[in-house]
């Protein structure tokens, strides 16, 4: 009984419903008083009638996992809203991500047997395929919020405060579980023979090896790289899963158009021509093409979407991505 007033409580609040609210909280003292708890119930009673009556109350909501004090200047996120049905991916690369996703759901049928959920996962692949949205969705699917390492606060001026920062950062992953991002994971594990390094760098990536050895939370640890290639060899060794993202092919930019225009009925002879006409731009590309179509639809104070609108769109993203030659 108690357990629905409070799911009742949490989503009058969420939704910024007074009526509701004080509804449910004054459910909540007659339960209490007819459990015996007379005092809790008369303070519950007084509480509400210290609420503001009529006062609207406000829509904006604090995430509690949004990072605070000195981490609020490293990390930044907080809950996503991002399933699998949001990203389109490549067969094998959306398989990895599922069997990821079962193993943290089967978290005790696992340890049952003295084995782990793998939860370390390294996202490489080029620009613009979803890295960074695989990473949110992982979170989504999870409900654990998305914690992106600011790599700019990151990285220190002063020597060895870099690594204390890392450290920070792993110290804060058993006590707030959650999907902890590191993107351009390169700039953090590059290669330490590299001829450009210098000893800063080289203790950064010893204590990340470090620090990934030692943890033992129930986080989730993304690392993100364009450039893999640029990653210390030691670094691949500490990751469960190395998934791969690719350009989307013909298909995949057929699927996405659809889930980004799925409000409009695109004929199948159109989403043929743009995938044909433009294989081998990122997945980035083809969602801000969508987005482009629709604003100059919308502008031309139209609802339907032409086919003009689509070509067009597609055709200035793919001249504006493209490099002049020197």
């Amino acid at each position: 009984m108690r357990s629905n007033i409070l799911r009742q409580l949490l989503e009058t609040h969420a939704s910024g419903d007074e009526a509701g609210f004080r509804k449910a909280a004054l459910q909540l003292a007659s339960a209490e008083s007819a459990a015996g708890h007379i005092r809790v119930a008369e303070e519950i009673r007084s509480l509400v009638d210290r609420l503001p009556a009529g006062q609207k109350r406000s829509s904006a909501l604090v995430d509690i996992a949004a990072p605070r004090g000195e981490l609020a200047d490293i990390l930044e996120g907080g809950h996503r809203d991002e399933r699998l049905h949001d990203i389109v991916l490549s067969d094998p690369t959306r398989h990895l991500i599922e069997r990821v996703l079962l193993e943290n759901r089967s978290r005790a049928s696992l340890e049952r047997w003295g084995v782990a959920p793998r939860r370390r996962l390294l996202f490489y692949g080029p620009p613009g395929c979803g890295k960074t949205l695989a990473a949110s969705v992982t979170a989504g699917e999870l409900g654990l919020p998305l914690m992106t390492v600011r790599l700019d606060a990151l990285f220190s001026r002063f020597l060895g405060a870099t690594a204390n920062h890392l450290r920070a950062v792993f110290a804060e992953m058993p006590r707030r579980p959650g999907v902890y991002l590191f993107d351009e994971f390169d700039s953090v594990a590059k290669a330490r023979g590299d001829a450009q390094d210098v000893g800063e760098m080289r203790r950064v990536v010893t204590a990340f090896l470090q620090l990934a050895d030692a943890d033992r939370s129930n986080s989730i640890l993304v690392a993100a790289t364009n450039y893999s290639e640029l990653l210390d060899r030691a670094v691949f060794r500490r990751f469960d899963v190395i998934v791969p993202f690719e350009q989307p092919n013909a298909h995949q930019i057929v699927e996405l158009v659809r889930l980004r225009l799925k409000a409009f009925d695109i004929g199948d002879p159109l989403l043929h021509r743009v995938a044909t006409e433009h294989a081998g731009i990122s997945y980035a590309d083809v969602a801000r093409a969508c987005d482009d179509a629709i604003r100059t639809m919308a502008l031309d104070g139209r609802d339907d979407l032409a086919p003009e609108d689509l070509l067009a769109a597609f055709a200035h993203t793919v001249s504006r991505t493209t490099v002049p030659s020197p």
